[in-house]
């Protein structure tokens, strides 16, 4: 019997929002709207931070992290670093 291994590169990534693009959060189906447009088909757990400017226009999208396919564990220093950086 063959073993089968599937090597995924994961990767964190920091996107700032584009030029003339102005993501608004309204209420929790943008969120969710913006959200699915950013994690897309992936078959896994994704765990990312939107940092919002005081009129709750997104100003960055950071991937934190990749989990399993029911679960993603993340560290609060990841979280915040987007936010402060």
């Amino acid at each position: 019997m063959e073993t089968i291994l599937e090597i995924v590169r994961i990767e964190q990534i920091i996107c700032e929002a584009e030029e003339g693009v102005n993501y608004m959060i309204k209420g929790p189906k943008d969120g969710a709207d913006i959200a699915s447009r950013f994690i897309g088909r992936d078959d896994r757990e994704v765990f990312f931070v939107m940092c919002l400017n005081t009129k709750n226009h997104v100003v960055a999208v950071h991937r934190c992290h990749v989990g399993s396919l029911n679960s993603s564990i993340v560290h609060p220093r990841e979280v915040f670093k987007s936010a402060i950086s």
